[in-house]
């Protein structure tokens, strides 16, 4: 699973790399606006299907199948209904004449995109039966599939046919996705089930459901408020740093989806709990330790890459650091909210998690009605992102930890090097041309430099060696 979303991510960047090239940054902006119908159209379930993702498993595992056909009927029901009044929303909105940013697209792009959203919706379903029968295999194999295939024919389409060729090719992978996982899945059942069981996974799922909901909210705010006050243009030199926070942002989630069925078995009593606490921290300490260095590195280069790719980007520099440096803090998060959605503290998490995300919505918005920028709109995002980021790890360090001394280590670390190397960097790419090859190497050299001290302190007794040895041995059962 780890390999096939490696591959998926480096795909979909030539993908974006591709289109900003040939759409130029009015084209890249709308594309990246339609996205969020996507973005968005995977959350209609309602929570119904993490409800499944609950108590799926246990069914399957007993061997009931009438239990589990009716647990994914009720799921299934949830899904009919939410695609059906997500879709009316989406078409309500575009007879409207909303948004502004996409008027210019007509009706075509709009309802592909929607299609695709709701297609995923029934990829998801199968995926939720897959997982409880420990068909990994074949969840990775169709994700994998539908990324070569509708993003190889999205960068072959774009030139000739512009936006609707990403779409037909992102529609073409999905289709060959959802052949693959319906075949894997043919006793699934695509009936409705008694409202009373919809209604029962909806409440079991929604804790989880609306938490990754404000984390998508927080995440996609800086483009709505693009979209809201900004032009096409304005939204496609952002959408450039945005590609650089997805890649940063995808390390500590692929460590979380490794730890986080740890943390849910300690919390049940299978596993060690203290083990698994320490499996947390030195993970957490090491990637503190090492994603800074790789992004301070590449904000350097920010420049002479877009340079040599996408010229027609040049303005979206100063955005695409700040959004590295904003997606670094915000990384520092992930695996602590990964520690208390495990442990059971999704509602104090929601609760924490609502609250920031609406104070850096009034942040990004306000900032985007008065300088509607990308470089002005990445430093509100910035900010945002940081205080969601400072107050979820300072949760999480309470429970991991039960010295205060311990706690307050914890949580410096955690955000210590982002600070000190990303600062460092913005500070030296304020140094010399900002386009010379010469220039771009003596700043890489000096924010290694930077970093030594750093990595003699914290990276003392970390374990890396260890850490690799153990998760390269297969784990004993519990």
């Amino acid at each position: 699973m780890a390999a096939s979303q490696y591959l998926s991510r480096a795909v979909l960047l030539a993908r974006g790399v591709v289109a900003a090239a040939v759409l130029g940054p009015a084209g890249f902006g709308s594309w990246n606006a339609l996205n969020l119908i996507l973005d968005y159209g995977g959350y209609a379930s309602c929570g119904a299907l993490q409800g499944l993702d609950l108590r799926l498993p246990a069914s399957s595992a007993r061997g009931d199948s009438g239990e589990c056909r009716r647990l994914l009927a009720g799921a299934w029901s949830v899904v009919v209904a939410g695609g059906t009044l997500f879709a009316l929303a989406v078409v309500m909105s575009f007879a409207y004449g909303h948004p502004r940013i996409l008027r210019g697209l007509g009706w075509q792009c709009p309802l592909l995109m929607l299609l695709a959203a709701l297609l995923q919706l029934v990829i998801q379903y199968l995926g939720s039966a897959l997982r409880a029968r420990g068909r990994f295999n074949v969840v990775s194999g169709s994700t994998a599939a539908q990324v070569l295939l509708g993003g190889g024919l999205g960068i072959l389409l774009v030139r000739p046919f512009g936006i609707p060729g990403l779409l037909w090719g992102w529609l073409a992978g999905t289709l060959v996705a959802l052949i693959w996982a319906r075949s894997a899945t043919r006793d699934v059942p695509f009936q409705t089930g008694a409202p009373a069981g919809s209604m029962a996974l909806v409440r079991g799922g929604f804790v989880v459901f609306a938490f990754f909901t404000v984390s998508l909210v927080l995440r996609s705010m800086d483009r709505l408020a693009l979209i809201r006050f900004g032009r096409a243009e304005d939204l496609g030199a952002y959408s450039v740093g945005l590609m650089v926070a997805g890649l940063v942002l995808h390390v500590p989630e692929a460590a979380a989806a490794v730890l986080y069925p740890r943390i849910v078995a300690a919390a049940g009593g299978a596993r060690d709990l203290d083990r698994t606490r320490r499996e947390v921290a030195r993970v957490q300490r090491a990637l503190a330790l090492l994603l800074p260095l790789a992004v301070a590195v590449g904000m350097v280069w920010v420049v002479p890459v877009l340079d040599w790719w996408l010229p027609q980007f040049a303005a979206a520099a100063a955005a695409a650091r700040l959004l590295a440096l904003a997606a670094l803090l915000l990384s520092a998060a992930t695996l602590p909210a990964y520690w208390l959605l495990g442990r059971g503290r999704a509602r104090i998490l929601l609760l924490a998690g609502a609250l920031c995300a609406a104070a850096a919505a009034a942040l990004v918005f306000g900032v985007a009605a008065r300088a509607p920028y990308p470089a002005a709109v990445a430093a509100a995002a910035c900010a945002g992102y940081a205080l969601f980021a400072v107050v979820i790890v300072a949760m999480a360090a309470r429970d991991l930890h039960p010295e205060p001394r311990a706690r307050l280590v914890f949580s410096v670390t955690s955000f210590l090097p982002a600070a000190w190397l990303g600062t460092a960097a913005l500070v030296a790419c304020g140094v010399g041309p900002p386009r010379s090859i010469l220039t771009a190497v003596m700043r890489t050299a000096a924010v290694l430099l930077v970093s030594a001290p750093l990595f003699w302190w914290l990276g003392r007794g970390m374990g890396l060696r260890a850490l690799a040895r153990e998760w390269g041995r297969e784990e004993a059962p519990a």
